[in-house]
């Protein structure tokens, strides 16, 4: 009689191990399932990012023949143009420090002029390579994008990726009456 007490407590403690390991291992999985998503996201961002960078250089280089000029070769006009290409909750804006507009050396040199907050972008907009210049531009047009990511999965906070930097950046020839 004893025998049969210890097979049946031995079938009962199989179904409580079940239960334990699938309660260990659920949180792990649930961080796996959110790093993938985040990482997708990270690559929507970053695709979404280089598109608004090269639409909005195209938009700066078009020559208009009925006008006979470049009526979008405007630090507004190509902001604009960036802003209508990314999703609905990133923000881009014109940065309010210096450079305000040419970015200098390498992108790995650029991180202290990323924003702060999450899911914003600063757009510098650089026409002929001169950061002070307030006509529009006549050769080339430089659009960079220094953009924050914000992940959602709580295990990048841990591992200090709280925000991660996207940047894309593209220059153009502006366009002219040959």
């Amino acid at each position: 009689m004893l025998g049969d007490v210890r097979c049946h407590r031995l079938s009962y403690s199989k179904k409580g191990q079940a239960i334990v390991e699938t309660a260990l291992l659920l949180p792990i999985l649930m961080l796996l399932v959110m790093g993938s998503a985040d990482l997708g996201r990270i690559f929507y961002y970053a695709i979404s990012v280089t598109n608004a960078v090269r639409e909005a250089a195209r938009q700066g280089t078009y020559w208009d023949p009925t006008s006979s000029s470049n009526t979008y070769d405007s630090y507004a006009q190509v902001l604009a143009a960036a802003q209508q290409e990314v999703p609905s909750d990133v923000t881009l804006s014109l940065p309010a420090s210096t450079p305000s507009h040419c970015l200098t050396g390498t992108p790995s040199s650029w991180s202290i002029y990323y924003p702060t907050q999450p899911n914003a972008g600063y757009v510098f907009i650089c026409f002929d390579g001169n950061d002070s210049q307030t006509v529009a531009a006549t050769q080339t047009i430089q659009v960079t994008i220094l953009y924050n990511f914000s992940p959602v999965t709580p295990l990048a906070q841990l591992v200090g990726a709280s925000l991660v930097q996207v940047e894309a950046s593209t220059t153009m020839q502006v366009q002219s009456q040959q």
